[in-house]
């Protein structure tokens, strides 16, 4: 099973990825567009602004920006003006180290946490950036992606496997303070298949995002349906978004690219020859990082149709909006997590030097 787990975090970069040749179907000054507040990262030059990789980001409650580097596993903090403040972390297995640091998220009392599925471990920062807690013993390892919630716990998404049926599968479940998880809202499993692997891991995968209140927003990760259930921090049902969406079909240029580089990618995990990746001919309808809470309470509900980052805001299932990218050249970047302290963005393409961006709406 060695190969097929670090296989199947190889394939999460090639899910939810959406390409279009279409611009988002809004009229013009019929909804409020999303501009560059700060704009942090130069290619060369002052080195507290240089980044190898932007893994995850942030912003904390008093509007300070937290960015983590996935190639030297250090936290670099700005200010709300995008002044840097201090640099934390580093790569290592002690308190405030990190081997693979896979999310970094801001909670709701203030703490931000790391997961390291490397070390199978949640680090949780205090407000002033010293390690508050290291929760380890996750088994098998920790959440690849997290979500606050209420009074400090967080959500997260975690694999499960039953091998005696040969599935494979994905949770979304509360924790806190254990590694033990508080409570499960959703799963799916399906047959693992070496001959199908792309099916094989996107069949159970799952959309999800939550909030200070502890609600929970999930997405089955579709090509055909797109269906969001909110629930509350009990895992009762408030409401389910329903809507007719066209699936897009994608470019034979980048079905083909993308079977290339995963074949090339398999290679070099010595995955064996009947371990095949077989490219949709269809955009994914909602991203693995495509929902978010804003400061207002709406859900973010982004259209992983289009290329751009286009995304629908919802008010209790009611739909507002439709808002994406103002600038002409900002239309290369990648919103990458809206919460309720703040709205980040990166530069996705590992040819340019990463730059982080804090967006807010324009009225």
């Amino acid at each position: 099973m060695k190969k097929i787990t670090s296989i199947a975090f190889l394939a999460v970069s090639f899910l939810g990825c959406g390409y279009s040749e279409v611009e988002p179907p809004m009229a013009e000054g019929s909804s409020p567009e999303l501009a560059v507040r700060v704009e942090i990262g130069i290619e060369a030059g002052d080195s507290s602004y240089v980044f190898g990789s932007i893994r995850d980001a942030c912003v904390l409650d008093d509007g300070r920006v937290l960015v983590l580097d996935g190639i030297t596993c250090r936290i670099s903090c700005y200010g709300p003006d995008g002044e840097f403040i201090e640099r934390v972390g580093g790569s290592g297995e002690g308190p405030g180290e990190y081997v693979r640091p896979f999310c970094l998220t801001a909670l709701s009392d203030g703490r931000a946490v790391i997961s390291d599925p490397g070390l199978t471990r949640m680090t949780f920062l205090a407000p002033d950036l010293t390690v508050d807690t290291i929760i380890s013993g996750f088994i098998p390892w920790s959440p690849e992606r997290v979500s606050p919630a209420a009074d400090g716990s967080y959500t997260g998404s975690y694999r499960i496997f039953d091998r005696e049926n040969s599935m494979y599968g994905k949770l979304i479940a509360l924790w806190s303070d254990s590694p033990v998880q508080d409570m499960e809202y959703y799963n799916r499993l399906a047959p693992f298949n070496r001959e199908r692997l792309r099916e094989s891991t996107e069949e159970c995968e799952i959309v999800f995002t939550s909030d200070f209140q502890g609600n929970v927003y999930y997405s089955p990760y579709s090509y055909q349906e797109f269906s969001v259930v909110a629930m509350d921090r009990s895992g009762a049902v408030l409401y389910t978004i329903e809507e007719d969406r066209d699936p897009m079909p994608r470019p034979v240029e980048d079905i083909e690219m993308e079977r290339s580089e995963m074949a090339e990618q398999l290679r070099n995990e010595g995955a064996p020859p009947e371990m095949q990746w077989n490219p949709s001919e269809y955009r994914v309808m909602v991203p693995l990082r495509g929902m978010g809470v804003d400061g207002d309470g709406r859900l973010w509900v982004r259209d992983g149709r289009e290329e751009t980052p286009v995304f629908d805001v919802y008010d209790r299932g009611e739909h507002l909006f439709r808002t994406a990218l103002g600038s002409q050249e900002l239309q290369g970047r990648d919103l990458r997590k809206v919460d309720q302290n703040g709205i980040v963005a990166w530069e996705p393409d590992p040819e340019l030097f990463p730059v982080l961006y804090v967006m807010e709406l324009s009225e």
